[in-house]
């Protein structure tokens, strides 16, 4: 079998494992019970099923008919959305403020995604795989900052 778009193949099968790692290695470094931790790993996981699908979505793009394409595509932003939704879940459940230590990571990985995504948007050669190996990096500033969260303590 022939990939239709190999290295974008690749690049996003990179991005589901790095995912996938990071959403396991948040649940080892605090327990279960975090509600933050647990909310920023179901997005870690929501990555990760977006890159898998999305994946093969390029490896299939010019082999399979437009209803299956079209299928994977909106699995693959759905996957995307949940996964956005679950991580700012995770901050909105946990104690951070102003000057917490968390608060560079964040950041940094928002800027990382935006210039990813603004890179993706172009028409310059390779522009997919330099978006998805930018998001690894930005996923990997995500979870540095989410491992230093804490849940909010309710008030009582």
């Amino acid at each position: 079998m022939h990939l239709s778009e190999p290295l974008t193949t690749l690049t996003d099968y990179a991005l589901g494992v790095a995912s996938l790692y990071f959403a396991i290695a948040l649940l080892q470094i605090r327990p279960p019970k975090s509600q933050s931790i647990r909310l920023w790993s179901i997005g870690f996981l929501g990555s990760a099923g977006a890159a898998f699908v999305g994946g093969t979505f390029h490896a299939l793009k010019f082999q399979i008919a437009d209803s299956v394409l079209k299928m994977l595509w909106n699995i693959t932003v759905a996957s995307i959305s949940a996964s956005v939704a679950f991580m700012v879940s995770g901050v909105m459940v946990s104690s951070i403020h102003r000057h917490h230590k968390s608060r560079p990571w964040l950041w940094a990985g928002i800027g990382v995604t935006l210039a990813g995504f603004l890179i993706q948007q172009t028409t310059m050669p390779l522009h997919n795989d330099i978006f998805h190996c930018l998001q690894i990096l930005a996923l990997y500033l995500f979870f540095s900052g989410a491992r230093l969260l804490e849940d909010r303590v309710p008030p009582d």
